[in-house]
C-alpha cells in the first residue's frame, strides 16, 4: 500500500505529461486556434465589399431567440425559447438540440460560450434571472450534461417584452457580468464562486445591453431609457461609474468598445442612432443614423461591421462609417422565399460571417464573397 502511495504521488498530471492524450489534444487545439484567427484575419484585411453570400440555410426546431457562433469550430449554437439546438455550418448538419430546463412561461435571452479555446461551456441565461452551464453539447459520443446553475439575478419577473437576462463574459478574468429588467449590475467570479459585486446603473435604469473589455479596464451598460454609462475598473478590482451619456431616446439594444487604441464607445438605440463617444468627453464625437425599427444588431469585434436586423424584414450591413454595403432581402438558397421578421442575429468572433434567426424557425449564414474567402 504504502509504495502505490509513492507510485501515485509521482504521477505526472496528464496536462504536464508531454506524451499524454490530454496534452496533445490540448495542443492541437492551440493550433487550430492560432489558425483560425490567422485565416480570418487575412480574409478581413482583403476588405469587405459584400457580405451576402449564404452559405448556410436551415429550419430550426423552435424560432430563434439567440444565437452564438463557437469562436474555433464550424458549430452555432441556436436557442428557442426553451431549448438549443447546434449546427455544423460547414456541413449543413444539425449536432444536437437539448431543453434547456427553464419552467415554460420563461425563455433563454443570452448564451455565452465558456474556456472557447479549450474544452468549451455552454453557459445560458433566462428572463427569471437563472443561469446554467452545459457540457458535452455537439457531441456525438456524449449526451448534454448540465455542470452547473445558479441563480444569477434576483427579483426576475419573465416577461415577453423586456430585454430578459443580459450577460457578457470576460474570458480572461473569469468574471461574468449579469443585468436585465432589474435596476442592478451583478459580478459574478467564477473562479471564486462567489459574487464579487452588485452596483446599480445611473438612476437606477434597467438595463438592456451589457459589454466589457479586460484589455481596457471597463464595461459599458445600455438602459432601456436611451442612456450609456461606462465604468473603469482601478487596482481594487471594483467597477466606478465614470461618466452618463443621455443622448439616445429609446432603448439602447448595444454598446461596444472599438479594439483600436483610440477606440471610442460605440452605442445603438432601437432608432438606429449609432453613437461614438471618447470616455474623456462629455458629449459624443459623432453620430450615424442607420435603419431604424432594428429588431436585433451586432457589431462584429475585428472586421469594423454594423448587422441591423429590421422589422420590415431585410438585414442591413453597414461598415463602421455608417456606410451601406448592402442588405439582405431574399434567402439564396433553393427556396428562394422572403426573409421572415429577424429574431435575432451575431457576427462570428474571428470570420467574418452572420448567423441571422427568423420569426419563420429558418437560421442563415451569410459571408463574403466565395472568391474572397
Amino acid at each position: 500500500a504504502g509504495l502505490n502511495w509513492v507510485l501515485l504521488s509521482l504521477k505526472i498530471p496528464e496536462e504536464h505529461d508531454l506524451e499524454s492524450q490530454t496534452r496533445k489534444e490540448r495542443e492541437w487545439r492551440f493550433l487550430r486556434n492560432s489558425r483560425v484567427r490567422r485565416q480570418a484575419q487575412q480574409v478581413i484585411q482583403r476588405g469587405i465589399t459584400r457580405l451576402d453570400d449564404q452559405i448556410f440555410l436551415n429550419r430550426n426546431p423552435g424560432v430563434p431567440s439567440v444565437v452564438k457562433f463557437h469562436p474555433f469550430t464550424p458549430c452555432v449554437a441556436v436557442a428557442d425559447k426553451d431549448s438549443i439546438c447546434f449546427w455544423d455550418w460547414e456541413k449543413g448538419e444539425k449536432l444536437d438540440y437539448f431543453h434547456n430546463g427553464n419552467p415554460r412561461y420563461t425563455r433563454v435571452t443570452a448564451m455565452e460560450y465558456l474556456n472557447g479555446q479549450d474544452c468549451s461551456l455552454l453557459l445560458t441565461a433566462t428572463d427569471d434571472g437563472a443561469i446554467r452551464v452545459w457540457k458535452n453539447f455537439a457531441d456525438l459520443e456524449k449526451n448534454p450534461e448540465m455542470v452547473t446553475a445558479w441563480q444569477g439575478l434576483s427579483d426576475m419577473l419573465p416577461t415577453t417584452r423586456g430585454a430578459g437576462m443580459v450577460v457578457d463574459w470576460e474570458q480572461e478574468t473569469g468574471l461574468l457580468m449579469s443585468s436585465g429588467d432589474v435596476r442592478i449590475i451583478r459580478i459574478w467570479d467564477t473562479d471564486r464562486e462567489m459574487k464579487v459585486q452588485v452596483r446599480a446603473p445611473g438612476a437606477g435604469r434597467d438595463v438592456t445591453a451589457l459589454s466589457a473589455e479586460n484589455h481596457y479596464q471597463s464595461q459599458r451598460a445600455g438602459t432601456k431609457e436611451g442612456s450609456v454609462d461606462p465604468y473603469n475598473k482601478p487596482v481594487n478590482l471594483v467597477f466606478c461609474r465614470v461618466m452618463t451619456y443621455r443622448e439616445h431616446t429609446a432603448w439602447v439594444v448595444k454598446a461596444h468598445l472599438q479594439k483600436h487604441p483610440e477606440g471610442h464607445i460605440m452605442s445603438v438605440s432601437v432608432n438606429g442612432d449609432v453613437r461614438f463617444f471618447d470616455p474623456r468627453m462629455p458629449e459624443s464625437v459623432n453620430v450615424l443614423q442607420i435603419v431604424k425599427g432594428l429588431t436585433a444588431l451586432d457589431i462584429h469585434p475585428q472586421a469594423n461591421l454594423i448587422a441591423c436586423g429590421s422589422m420590415n424584414q431585410f438585414t442591413a450591413i453597414y461598415n463602421g462609417n455608417g456606410e451601406l454595403i448592402n442588405n439582405i432581402k431574399y434567402y439564396d438558397g433553393f427556396m428562394g422565399q422572403r426573409v421572415g421578421a429577424i429574431s435575432c442575429l451575431a457576427f462570428h468572433p474571428h470570420w467574418p460571417h452572420l448567423a441571422v434567426g427568423s420569426n419563420d424557425y429558418y437560421i442563415s449564414v451569410y459571408s463574403v464573397e466565395k472568391r474572397v474567402r
